[in-house]
C-alpha cells in the first residue's frame, strides 16, 4: 500500500487537494551545494570514541551497531566531510542508492562507500529521501553506475548525474513528506505487531507440539 502510494505521490500521478504549482526534473548537481565521499582510508578503530558510519549501517536501518573512531581522526575526516543534521547519506559502493536522512544531532564520521548529500533550497532532504526509493529512482541511478565493477559502485559525479522529479512549490514537497511518514509509522506498528504474532504462534507451537497443553475435544 505504502509503495502505490509513493508511486502516485512522488511521481504527480496523483495531486494532493490546493496544490495546482508545477513539477520539474533537475540533476542532484543541482540541487545540492555538496555531494561528496567519506574517508578513502580505513581509519584506526576504537573501543569508544565517534560513531564511525558504512554501508550496513544505511541498509539495515541500523546506527546503534557501528565501530567508533577517535576524535581526533572524526576531526580530520570532518575537515572534508562533515555529516550535519539534514544531510542524506547514501550508499555508493557494494549497494547503491539506498539512503537515510540524518535525522540526529551528533558527530559522526562516513566511509568512502558512503555519498554525503546536502541539499539546497529547492529540495527539501526529507521528500528527496522518500523520492530516493521509488523505483524511479532506482533505475535512474542504476543507469549511471559502474554496472561491470565488483563491488558495484556510482562513482560522485555520476551521482550529481541522476535526475530527480519534484514539485517546486515546497508546500508540496511538505505535504507529500508528511503523508508518507505516517505511512511509515504505520509500517512500523505493523511490522511490530507481526513480531508479537510470531512470538505468541512460536509459545502456542511449544505447548501443543510437547505435549504441555492438550486440546479438548
Amino acid at each position: 500500500l505504502k509503495k502505490g502510494l509513493m508511486q502516485k505521490l512522488l511521481t504527480g500521478e496523483v495531486r494532493l487537494p490546493g496544490f495546482k504549482g508545477g513539477w520539474t526534473t533537475k540533476k542532484l548537481n543541482d540541487l545540492c551545494t555538496k555531494i561528496m565521499d567519506g574517508t578513502h582510508a580505513t581509519p584506526k578503530y576504537t573501543e569508544t570514541g565517534i560513531p564511525f558510519y558504512s554501508v550496513e549501517n544505511v541498509t539495515k536501518r541500523d546506527f546503534s551497531n557501528h565501530k567508533y573512531i577517535s576524535f581526533e581522526e572524526h576531526q580530520n575526516i570532518s575537515s572534508r566531510c562533515k555529516v550535519e543534521k539534514g544531510d542524506i547519506l547514501m550508499t555508493r559502493i557494494g549497494s547503491i542508492g539506498d539512503a537515510v536522512l540524518v535525522d540526529w544531532d551528533y558527530e559522526c564520521s562516513i566511509y568512502v562507500s558512503l555519498a554525503l548529500l546536502k541539499v539546497n533550497e529547492k529540495i527539501l532532504p526529507e521528500y528527496l529521501v522518500h523520492y530516493m526509493a521509488t523505483d524511479e529512482f532506482r533505475r535512474e541511478i542504476l543507469s549511471k553506475s559502474l554496472l561491470s565493477a565488483i563491488p558495484q559502485k556510482i562513482n560522485l559525479v555520476d551521482i550529481g548525474r541522476v535526475k530527480v522529479y519534484f514539485p517546486k512549490d515546497l508546500n508540496e514537497q511538505q505535504a507529500i513528506t508528511n503523508i508518507l511518514d505516517y505511512a511509515d509509522k504505520e509500517v512500523s506498528l505493523l511490522e511490530n505487531e507481526l513480531e508479537c504474532l510470531k512470538k505468541q504462534k512460536k509459545g502456542l507451537m511449544q505447548l501443543l507440539l510437547t505435549g504441555k497443553v492438550r486440546v479438548k475435544v
